[in-house]
């Protein structure tokens, strides 16, 4: 988070980013070592409300995504990372759209 909490635009996002990781990945897998997280971690995180709460769960997958690119990067894990979406975890989850409902707003007059 410090890498980047620099150019985040305001301190409700840089809460947002903590308060989503402590609520919906901790619990979870906070205690397991970046090298030892694999897919089938990311998906407890995940399938528990990715039908529910959709975009937070999208959001949370990005944020699991950029944590271990990070480690990666740091030279704490090695090979593919687990949460990313495209060629991996879109095989294992239904595509945000088939989930989450569209939500028209009434016409003007």
């Amino acid at each position: 988070m410090s890498a980047h909490g620099d150019s985040w635009r305001n301190d409700t996002h840089r809460r947002q980013w903590v308060s989503t990781l402590q609520q919906y990945v901790y619990p979870t897998i906070g205690d397991h070592a970046v090298a030892a997280i694999g897919t089938a971690a990311v998906m407890k995180c995940l399938e528990p409300i990715w039908s529910t709460r959709t975009e937070t769960a999208s959001r949370v997958r990005g944020r699991i995504e950029a944590v271990l690119d990070w480690a990666k990067a740091r030279g704490y894990r090695d090979g593919d990372n687990p949460a990313r979406w495209r060629g991996h975890l879109d095989n294992l989850l239904p595509a945000r759209s088939k989930v989450q409902k569209q939500k028209h707003h009434e016409r003007v007059p």
